[in-house]
């Protein structure tokens, strides 16, 4: 049996296709796992990393004295699998295979991952033969051609990344918990530190503090306006920035009468076509449609693994002799890019563009694949996928030729000139709009031709700070610098993101990320600064090139690790201290509209608030969404009415949910809620405001003696105004209880969310779960249901209310589970019940069900089902066992009324049949057995 192993299930689905050819593909699923097979083939895809390092025992304990954070740098790592089933279906047909092949992607963690699956393998099959199929791109023809030239893992490489996975286990963890403790963080607001990662942050909170310290320079810019004919023409100096005024002046006064042509300069410019797609020139590509790193790479993933481009993790920018470019600009034929792709084909140039980087692992990032929109999906991942293939196009077409004007003039005596161009060949231009050039043409120009002064201008300007980086551009400069790899880069920004140490795009530092930082600038430089990192990445590659060892690697990681924890432990107080100082300020948002003293963002678990430093004697507060919408930032912008800092949620992958002023967004949630007392106007809204009360909550709990005394008002109108209050309060609990019971039982549909079914009851009066249990199906229909979905939140709602009724006519909670289970919740049905079907269905006493019964009956007005006694109960029971009866269809005879075996030989088996839904040959072959056992 041939085993072949992919890295995700989505290739080993199209591994199976593409191998098995007419024969079926039979799919076994069991939960993450699952399997193709074929013939003697079966194909399975892990998920990623099926196995995970940690620290052997011990070591989970951040506080623990016997190992602190530096005990870390020397401690014994581990492998745990993480996808039990996965790895357990993996290893059941690796024992029985006579050949397995691993396939997963090509590169450091492809190869790692490899490795991994390759020692489970050897866990449970020795000597069964394990080959390594390699490709750069999931079509049929690179899959097969792979499997049947499959070679050998490489395990150089494999150490290579699970050498940089030990290195970053280790820096991330020892470093983390040590600034985490420092600073007395709890676990829901760590301070993560990284080998890669805090380089980068540093680059960014560099950058910061350079647009800070920058000083704007003046400098004036001079130009004029010429006519030529009845067209106007903009000159500007030839002297370009005057940095000192006088000389702006003085050009500036000589600029006169008469304008004349001094030189003619044409000439022609080649624009040279673009080079193929490394991944890092892919990630600024998609930068400028819109796209973050980590959501092009995604999207570039996703293309990938469905057969339309090529592996998107590559440095190469050279296409390999093998590729057949010419054929792959047919495969557009018929397609949206057809007319395109035949007029590369008819101006093909000689060869394509090359960069300066040429690999052999994988080609530049091409499309492998003709697609559509509707197979590709949403506009973002077409736009990506348009972007590669017009890449591709442009890469094969023709440079772009231009005409070029210059003219020179004097006006007067100063120089003054103006540049044209006329774009004459568009070359790859033409297949490739990602790269604007304007045209401007200008007239024909003689020497010594004199033309109009029109106006003339002398502008004062400054120059600018360096721009914030792009995330595409930090990953330029991190690739420029050594710092990750092209697969992990876009990763570590989104961890500065998640970790909320940076924010927008282009990235600023958050007064969090930027305290980390320039903490450890101070303290512990090595950390912030690429060399190290740099060091150890170019070690890695030794790894893989089989020139170092992954010991060897490993203990210089130690000796690096170690000399920094000496420069923190030695100055640990302080490093705790200035983190403490510097992120207090991070969560405060202004000052209480009550007390005046500092508002922070404060969390509870995945609750998160802002709430007054002033606790307990000042209780102010506002709620913001939990955590899992995102996790709750300070914002540079300030409300001008109430002087707070706007927050904004920051989600990973998510763009930024921006609350605005945390006073103006509570003050605009609760208005709608005072608008429903009696009355009120904005006007009124605006007193209660003005005296802080907020929220409808805050008014109803407030004493009459209070609110006379902020409002300045009557007691019977304080009164009243709390009572009101109280039942809009009161109001309000109803219909979040009945929007959650409708969260929890309708499926929300594009267009129709749960907030929209909700307020189209409220609108017909229905504002709990017992009004809705009451409702006609035609206000359940037009408020957006479907019959099915109505029929059912109708029962689940009398299911609740039922329930409610039962435990307040006084039956216990434990006992009530039961009775709900039998399906008897509804009092009516319940006292109407056989007792002994009841206790046989619930195992509950029938002394109890009968009082149950009795109390229930008493409560509603009706009289219960006749009791059974315990004794004639057990008796009877016990005549019924020997008759080997399901416990389930006992159950029902007993709610039928038959109990016994005498009552079974006495009942009529037509009517039984239809009380219980027995089928009438059963029943009567148990009446049978009833008169052999128990006589007749």
């Amino acid at each position: 049996m041939h085993l072949i192993i992919a890295e995700k299930n989505i290739v080993a689905e199209r591994i199976a296709a593409f191998l098995a050819g007419k024969q079926k593909v039979q799919t076994k699923r069991d939960g993450v796992a699952t399997e193709y097979t074929f013939g003697d083939t079966i194909v399975m895809g892990l998920r990623g990393h099926v196995v995970e390092l940690d620290f052997t025992k011990g070591y989970s304990n951040w506080r623990s004295e016997e190992h602190p954070p530096r005990s870390l740098i020397h401690a014994d790592i581990e492998k745990h699998p993480t996808e039990k089933k996965i790895v357990a279906l993996m290893q059941k047909h690796a024992r029985k295979a006579d050949r397995v092949t691993i396939a997963t992607d090509f590169d450091t963690e492809g190869e790692l991952i490899g490795m991994e699956a390759f020692e489970l393998v050897r866990a449970v099959n020795k000597n069964v033969s394990v080959d390594r199929a390699r490709f750069s791109a999931i079509t049929k023809d690179e899959i097969t051609k792979a499997i049947d030239e499959a070679q050998s893992i490489d395990f150089n490489l494999a150490k290579a990344g699970e050498t940089r996975q030990v290195i970053d286990l280790v820096w991330g963890a020892s470093l983390t918990r040590f600034l985490s403790i420092a600073a007395h963080r709890g676990s829901d607001s760590i301070l993560s530190v990284g080998r890669v990662q805090s380089p980068t942050l540093a680059m960014i909170v560099d950058r910061e503090k350079e647009i800070e310290a920058f000083v704007p320079e003046k400098y004036w810019m001079l130009s004029l306006a010429a006519k030529k004919g009845k067209e106007e023409l903009s000159f500007r100096h030839a002297h370009g920035r005057f940095t000192i005024k006088s000389e702006a002046d003085a050009a500036f006064a000589g600029t006169k009468d008469p304008l004349t042509v001094t030189e003619v300069i044409t000439g022609k410019k080649t624009d040279k076509a673009p080079t193929p797609l490394d991944t890092t020139a892919l990630i600024v590509g998609a930068g400028r449609l819109g796209l973050s790193a980590a959501s092009a790479m995604n999207r570039a993933e996703d293309l990938y693994m469905r057969g339309f481009i090529s592996y998107p993790r590559t440095d190469n920018t050279v296409y390999p002799k093998s590729l057949n470019l010419r054929q792959h600009l047919k495969m557009f034929a018929g397609g949206e890019f057809e007319r395109d792709a035949n007029m590369v084909l008819a101006n093909m140039r000689g060869s394509p563009t090359r960069g300066k980087k040429e690999t052999t692992d994988h080609p530049p990032v091409y499309p492998t694949s003709k697609g559509t929109r509707q197979e590709i999906g949403d506009d973002a991942t077409w736009k990506l996928y348009e972007f590669i293939v017009r890449r591709f196009f442009a890469t094969l077409s023709p440079d772009a030729e231009w005409k070029t004007l210059k003219v020179n003039m004097t006006a007067a005596a100063e120089p003054y000139t103006i540049t044209g161009g006329r774009l004459t060949v568009p070359g790859w231009r033409a297949v490739y709009p990602y790269s604007k050039a304007e045209e401007t043409v200008l007239p024909e120009f003689t020497v010594g031709e004199k033309l109009t002064l029109a106006d003339k201008l002398c502008e004062e300007k400054e120059t600018q700070p360096p721009a914030r980086y792009s995330q595409s551009r930090l990953i330029q400069r991190m690739e420029e610098l050594g710092l990750g790899t092209k697969s992990t880069r876009h990763e570590v920004i989104s961890k500065l993101i998640g970790r909320k140490y940076i924010e927008g795009n282009p990235m600023k530092p958050t007064i969090v990320g930027r305290a980390v930082t320039e903490s450890l600038e101070q303290f512990a430089g090595t950390i912030t600064a690429p060399t190290m990192t740099n060091t150890l990445e170019e070690h890695m590659e030794e790894i893989a090139a089989g020139t170092k060892t992954m010991n060897a690697v490993l203990t210089e990681s130690k000796t690096m690790l170690s000399s920094i924890f000496d420069d923190l432990e030695a100055n640990k107080e302080a490093i705790g201290q200035d983190l403490m100082d510097r992120t207090i300020e991070g969560q405060t948002v202004g000052p209480c509209p009550v007390c005046g003293k500092p508002l922070r963002i404060r969390r509870a678990g995945s609750s998160q608030f802002i709430g007054c430093s002033g606790y307990p004697d000042c209780t102010f507060n506002t709620s913001l969404p939990p955590a899992t919408w995102g996790n709750a930032v300070r914002m540079d912008e300030v409300c001008p009415i109430h002087q707070l800092n706007h927050v904004q949620l920051l989600r990973k992958g998510a763009p930024a949910w921006k609350i605005g002023c945390p006073l103006c967004s509570h003050i605009q949630t609760n208005a709608e809620a005072f608008r429903m007392l009696p009355g009120m106007t904005d006007a009124g809204i605006e007193k209660l405001n003005k005296v802080h009360i907020y929220a409808i909550s805050e008014l109803a709990g407030m004493s009459s003696d209070e609110l006379m005394r902020r409002l300045s008002i009557a007691r019977p109108e304080a009164e009243q105004m709390i009572a009101d209050a109280e039942n809009v309060l009161a109001l309000l609990r109803k219909r979040t209880e009945l929007k959650k019971f409708i969260s929890a039982h309708v499926a929300p549909r594009r267009g129709r969310g749960h907030s929209k079914v909700s307020n189209a009851f409220f609108s017909k009066g229905i504002v709990d779960v017992a009004g809705l249990s009451k409702a006609k199906m035609s206000d359940m229909t037009s408020s957006g249901l479907s019959e099915a979905e109505a029929e059912t939140l109708l029962s689940e709602a009398r299911k609740v209310v039922n329930i409610a009724k039962m435990k307040e006519y006084g039956v216990p909670t434990v006992t009530l589970k039961k009775y709900v289970a039998a399906g008897c919740e509804d009092p009516a049905v319940f006292v109407a019940a056989n007792p002994a079907g009841l206790a046989l269905a619930t195992g509950a006493s029938v002394t109890t069900i009968c009082k149950h019964q009795k109390i229930v009956a008493e409560k509603i007005g009706v009289t219960p089902a006749e009791a059974v006694s315990k004794a004639s109960f057990d008796e009877g029971v016990a005549t019924l066992t020997p008759l080997g009866i399901e416990p389930e269809m006992l159950a029902s005879l007993g709610f039928a009324g038959v109990y016994s075996c005498d009552l079974l030989k006495k009942a009529n088996i037509e009517k039984l049949a239809r009380q219980t839904g027995i089928d009438k040959e059963i029943l009567s072959d148990l009446k049978s057995k009833a008169k052999m056992v128990c006589g007749k």
